[in-house]
C-alpha cells in the first residue's frame, strides 16, 4: 500500500493520546517481544552505525542501548571498536540471551515501563551516548523509558539517538490504527513524535527519516539526535 505522506490536516492529539492525532486506535497490550531473526533481512540498518560515528566524533566510547533485545548490533560494533564499553539495558529472556551468548558487554535488567533509574556508574554515563532503536512503538507506556533516556542525558551522556516508524510514510498520517506488526502498540507520525519529545523535555538536534530495512531500502523510520532541554549535551 502506497502511504499518504502530505500533511495532515487534524490538529497534534494531546497528551494523553501521547501527540497522536484524533482517532487512531493503539493497542492495550502486546505479547513480550522476543528478538528473534527468522531471515536475512537486517531492520533498521544505519541507526547503530550513524550513532557509533556520533560517538567518535564527540568523543564518547560508552554505548548504552536501551531496549537491546539479543544485541546483534551490538556485536557488530563490539568487533568494529574492541577498546569500547558496551552496556544493554531489557529484560526478560532477550536478556537471558545476551548474558549466555555474547562474551562482549555489560548487561542490565530493566523493565522499560516502569524502571526508574539504571545501576549504571556515572563514570560510565559521562561516556556515553544512549541508542533506543524501535522500542518505544512496543510499549503502552512510553513515558518511563523516555524519563531513563533523559535521565541519563542530565547524568552526561552526551547525545540520545531514537528511531521509531514513521507512521506517514508507512499507512498514512490518518490511519486509524492499530499497527499491522502486532507487536506493535502504536506508530507515532514524524510530528506526533517530535512533539512528544519536545514536550518530555528533550531537545532535538537532528530529525529525518532512515531505512527501515537492507531489503526494500525504503525511507520509513524516523531517525532523531536529541539531547536535554537547558542541557549543554555533548554538542561541539
Amino acid at each position: 500500500m502506497h502511504a499518504d505522506t502530505a500533511i495532515s490536516r487534524q490538529p497534534l492529539g494531546g497528551a494523553d493520546s501521547f501527540f497522536i492525532r484524533s482517532g487512531y486506535r493503539s493497542r492495550n497490550q502486546v505479547e513480550y517481544f522476543l528478538d528473534e531473526a527468522d531471515d536475512a533481512i537486517t531492520w533498521q540498518p544505519d541507526v547503530y552505525p550513524y550513532a557509533a560515528a556520533r560517538a567518535k566524533e564527540l568523543g564518547r566510547d560508552v554505548l548504552i542501548d536501551i531496549g537491546c533485545g539479543r544485541a546483534g548490533k551490538l556485536a557488530s560494533l563490539a568487533s568494529e571498536y574492541p577498546a569500547w564499553t558496551f552496556i544493554g539495558v531489557d529484560f526478560g529472556d532477550n536478556l537471558l540471551w545476551c548474558r549466555d551468548n555474547h562474551s562482549f558487554g555489560q548487561w542490565v535488567e530493566a523493565n522499560l515501563e516502569s524502571t526508574e533509574g539504571l545501576p549504571i556508574a556515572p563514570s560510565l554515563v559521562r561516556r556515553s551516548l544512549v541508542v533506543c532503536s524501535d522500542v518505544v512503538e512496543h510499549l503502552v507506556n512510553p513515558m518511563p523509558v523516555l524519563s531513563l533516556i533523559r535521565g541519563l542525558l542530565h547524568e552526561g551522556s552526551a547525545e540520545a539517538v531514537l528511531s521509531t516508524p514513521a507512521r506517514e510514510c508507512r499507512s498514512g498520517y490518518d490511519t486509524p490504527g492499530p499497527p499491522r506488526n502486532r507487536s506493535h502498540v502504536r506508530e507515532w507520525a514524524s510530528d506526533e513524535f517530535q512533539a512528544l519529545l519536545h514536550t518530555s523535555g528533550f531537545k532535538i538536534h537532528h530529525a529525518g527519516l532512515t531505512r527501515s530495512d537492507d531489503f526494500s531500502n525504503g525511507l520509513s523510520t524516523q531517525l532523531l539526535l536529541v539531547g536535554a532541554e537547558g542541557e549543554e549535551g555533548g554538542r561541539p
